[in-house]
């Protein structure tokens, strides 16, 4: 049964059997490495919550200590690290904090 991800307005947590599904089922997916002791990460999950709800983006995290198959196949090695997929292929990858303005102009750079 499919889920319908690109009309959800936060932030969604995912796992490696997910990941496929959302960034096929959307036209622009931010993804976010993360580990819940990262400061910088914790920092970045209001600003995610706000971007979830203001664009057309799907928004999804991804724990790297839960899921390091993944992180590694994405080539997040260290956190946070953020992964832009348009049309369910990488287009861009960030490593570190960033501030709102700048995911907001990638996310906008790639969206019809």
């Amino acid at each position: 049964m499919a889920t319908q991800i690109a009309t959800t307005d936060s932030v969604i947590p995912l796992g490696d059997d997910k990941i496929e599904t959302v960034i096929e089922n959307s036209d622009v997916a931010l993804v976010e490495f993360y580990t819940e002791w990262c400061g910088t990460c914790q920092r970045m999950k209001p600003i995610l919550e706000t971007i979830a709800v203001d664009t057309d983006a799907a928004v999804v995290t991804i724990d790297i200590e839960s899921h390091l198959e993944t992180a590694i196949e994405f080539g997040a090695q260290s956190t946070p690290t953020f992964v832009l997929f348009v049309d369910g292929q990488p287009v861009k990858q960030l490593r570190g904090g960033q501030n709102e303005q700048s995911l907001r102009d990638l996310i906008a750079r790639y969206s019809d």
